[in-house]
């Protein structure tokens, strides 16, 4: 027998339409199919050059690693930045890892110094997703714990 819940205010009405489209959401984004292009698991690499993406053509957003000690966000032609290197270095063995604490480290080189974090650690499991929103028509780049999901960077940002 199915129970049924009474939500008495519009507020609380809103707000439980809300967090249920949210949960849905996540749910689809964060399966944990090995073949999800928008998701860096837990203890994986992503290097200079490489990109994961989500979305169709029109609305597709990209999380990267460029070439040049830099790791952006696009969200259809727009670029976000999320950490740039100062001057004018170069490095084709920069990476970004999910550590097994959860955090998302960008580093110079393997074994080098470590150049961002998210400062998302304690969430053993999470992921590095990034997808696009039609309603907020911006990117979202975030850590998916599986139990909550802590946004990184917005593009274009809307407040």
């Amino acid at each position: 027998m199915a129970r049924s819940l009474t939500i008495g205010s519009r507020t609380a009405r809103v707000a439980a339409v809300c967090a249920i489209a949210a949960s849905v959401a996540l749910t689809q984004a964060g399966s944990a199919n090995a073949a999800s292009k928008n998701r860096l698991p837990n203890g994986k690499k992503l290097k200079a050059g490489q990109c994961i993406s989500d979305g169709p053509a029109s609305r597709k957003a990209k999380f990267c690693v460029g070439k040049n000690y830099d790791i952006f966000v696009t969200y259809k032609k727009l670029t976000c930045v999320v950490y740039k290197a100062k001057g004018h270095l170069k490095g084709p063995s920069s990476y970004v890892q999910v550590a097994k604490n959860g955090d998302v480290r960008f580093y110079q080189y393997s074994g080098g110094r470590m150049l961002w974090h998210s400062k998302t650690s304690k969430f053993k499991g999470a992921a590095l997703v990034v997808g696009s929103s039609i309603p907020g028509k911006q990117a979202v780049l975030g850590v998916d714990t599986g139990k909550a999901f802590f946004i990184i960077k917005k593009c274009p940002y809307n407040g």
